[in-house]
């Protein structure tokens, strides 16, 4: 199911802040879940600074999952049955985290619970981008 408006959206942030995307779709949500995947590559194989799973080899690379269960230390996607929005929260702390001036990836793929269960469709993707703060104040930690 493509995503409304686009398929492909840059996400620029800022390093210690909180950021929202919200994402129209063409279909509803029911019966379906969500997952988000960040990477600094298409190989995995690179390391960063926000990495929450894997080990660099093709079977497990390096990547942060955000999923819609909330995990406080990096974010959630928000999504409600019957509704065609999926509302992309990443939290300070986690974008905190992340490399200085990061560069990598984001894709969200969708999950069909029925009647096909486990088809995925990957739905929206881009560049992700940090911007890491030039002073001192503006970071979480002192």
């Amino acid at each position: 199911m493509p995503e409304t408006t686009k398929t492909f959206a840059d996400m620029e942030i800022l390093q210690g802040a909180d950021y929202t995307m919200t994402l129209t779709l063409d279909d509803t949500t029911n019966d379906k879940t969500y997952l988000m995947v960040v990477t600094k590559d298409f190989t995995g194989a690179t390391d960063f600074g926000g990495t929450t799973v894997g080990d660099g080899t093709a079977a497990d690379p390096y990547r942060a999952e955000i999923t819609e269960t909330n995990v406080s230390t990096v974010g959630h996607l928000l999504v409600e049955n019957g509704t065609k929005t999926i509302e992309i929260k990443l939290y300070a702390v986690w974008t905190e985290s992340l490399d200085d001036n990061f560069d990598g990836r984001w894709e969200i793929v969708e999950r069909s619970t029925t009647p096909n269960p486990n088809t995925y469709s990957r739905i929206a993707q881009g560049d992700f981008y940090v911007d890491n703060s030039s002073s001192r104040y503006a970071s979480l930690s002192s």
